[in-house]
């Protein structure tokens, strides 16, 4: 792994979401030096606030963009072979209902179409149900109206921001420097390259680095790092707003739900919760300052209610909401048709800026292998991608279930330590969770669950510190622990949090108390809606 210090580079990658990490990653496999530099914390923007699935978006077909499905669903299958642990298949069902804009017919078909383009053999197939067998699914379906159901299998990945920093270590592993925190002031345009000047945001030490290329992968903020580079021509993106909340159990199924206006929303069981989202609205705020609001709640919770009767769904039921922004490179008159294909840009005097724009997580390895291609082209190599091919840092070697059977049992064995943890802390990390199990063989007291309503341990803490980059509370809890997703989200045990990750971030006693104010206003900030009627 090169130094920190090192200054010159073949590509810089401005942006650390699931695209900006995949970009290091590639590009690193391939031989080349890279730095990757993120404003705030990997995966903090776009990729956190999704709803949480790799799919081949079945909804896409109703614009007939079934090249777009196909892409997806061709990156499922390579994405669900290299990270088993993190993405699992779900079964999610279709309630059909009379006044529905599409009927038992088009969505048998569209269902159909969506398993012939499928490469996973092993996936179920779909089927249809009539009213009868719908109720037995989900007994608790509306029953007005209700004509049947379809039933088909998509993937869900409980923390997206795993996938982030798998690739994130991938890329590091390989020779990349990543740095997170690391704002890109101002990009130069110089004659045979590219100048970046970075702050760190706590320290403000800064930096100035140079590259034959820069690739700018920062999502929303595509259009705001193209301005630092001198590009002031039309925007790139449309950026448009979807938000989650997060709930208690509502539902035994998922479920893919069509509301009274056409537009989609999921009802999603994680874990002991449901995920309900998304929305898709225009949106021309501030990218720094991003939250649910009043009437997109209130839309959610009245199509839930309108599915789900009976459960007494309300604002009081919420946990905690989340929103994010959605870097569309296309635009129209409805964002819920605005296509989720990737562009590419060459611009700057030279072509040396490449912007990558649009796209979705699925096929963010996908995007990263064309932008790095375009890349290649400018630097005047042929070195193919290999990313399709290269296992990532967590790889178990086997078979997710039979990993389960046989690698979880011998890691209790050697460790002492029940199974369900080693498998909680293998579907974190993959074969990685030996290296969190070695920390509490060195300290015990680090196996000990940090809340009654998750199973993050203790280690997990100093694990996202000394190998995963962490270096605020939100970055460790909301990004590379479970318990970001609890109803507390760690609230409850956040003095014995800070505690911990005082002690490895060396954080004064005024530090650490800043830290844990810093975290409880970033949490207050996504639930102050909640707060009005």
């Amino acid at each position: 792994m090169p130094s920190d210090k090192k200054t010159e580079f073949d590509i810089i990658v401005v942006g650390g979401g699931i695209t900006g990490a995949g970009v290091a990653r590639d590009a690193a496999l391939r031989g080349l030096s890279c730095l990757l530099v993120e404003k705030g914390d990997f995966a903090s923007g776009t990729t956190s606030k999704s709803t949480r699935l790799i799919h081949g978006g079945l909804r896409y077909l109703a614009n007939f963009e079934v090249d777009l499905v196909a892409e997806s669903l061709r990156e499922r299958a390579v994405l669900r072979k290299q990270a088993p642990y993190l993405i699992h298949p779900v079964p999610i069902l279709i309630p059909i209902y009379r006044d529905d804009l599409h009927g038992r017919t088009v969505i048998s078909i569209g269902i159909h179409l969506y398993d012939l383009l499928s490469h996973e053999r092993d996936i179920p197939h779909y089927f249809t149900s009539n009213r009868e067998k719908t109720l037995k699914f989900e007994p608790r379906l509306r029953q007005e109206g209700l004509q049947g159901s379809a039933l088909f299998f998509d993937h869900q990945i409980r923390m997206p921001e795993r996938l982030v920093i798998e690739n994130i270590l991938a890329a590091r592993q390989a020779g990349a420097v990543t740095l997170n925190h690391t704002l890109a002031e101002k990009i130069e345009e110089l004659p045979d390259r590219v100048a970046v000047s970075t702050r760190d945001a706590f320290s403000g030490a800064q930096g100035t680095y140079r590259a034959r290329v820069l690739i700018n992968a920062a999502g929303p903020w595509i259009d705001r790092v193209r301005a630092r580079g001198g590009l002031v021509s039309t925007s790139v993106i449309h950026p448009t707003k979807g938000i989650h909340l997060v709930m208690p159990r509502l539902s035994t199924q998922a479920l893919f739900v069509t509301s009274r206006d056409g537009r989609m929303f999921f009802i999603i069981p994680l874990g002991d919760y449901s995920l309900i989202g998304t929305t898709d609205t225009n949106y021309d705020g501030d990218l720094d300052h991003v939250h649910a609001d009043n009437a997109d709640i209130d839309y959610l919770l009245n199509e839930s209610r309108r599915v789900l009767p009976g459960l007494g769904i309300n604002r009081q039921s919420i946990f905690h909401t989340y929103a994010g922004i959605r870097p569309l490179a296309f635009s129209g008159p409805h964002t819920s048709k605005i296509s989720r294909k990737h562009r590419i840009l060459r611009e700057g005097r030279a072509g040396r800026i490449i912007t990558i724009a649009g796209g979705k997580l699925t096929t963010y390895r996908h995007m990263a292998e064309d932008v790095v291609n375009a890349a290649c082209r400018v630097l005047g190599i042929k070195t193919p991608c290999t990313t399709s091919r290269t296992p990532l840092p967590g790889d178990i070697g086997a078979e997710y279930e039979v990993y389960l059977k046989q690698g979880v049992r011998e890691l209790s064995v050697k460790y002492k330590t029940a199974e369900a943890l080693v498998r909680h802390l293998v579907d974190c990390y993959g074969s990685r969770a030996a290296n969190v199990l070695e920390i509490v063989k060195e300290n015990p007291a680090m196996g000990e669950a940090i809340s009654p309503e998750c199973a993050d341990i203790g280690a997990q803490i100093e694990f996202s510190i000394k190998e995963e980059q962490g270096r605020t509370l939100e970055d460790i809890l909301l990004r590379r622990m479970a318990i970001g997703m609890s109803r507390s989200r760690g609230l409850d045990q956040i003095d014995r949090v800070a505690s911990v990750a005082a002690t490895h971030l060396r954080w004064s006693k005024d530090e650490r108390q800043h830290a844990v104010d810093l975290y409880r206003e970033a949490l207050k900030k996504e639930t102050a809606c909640l707060n009005t009627d």
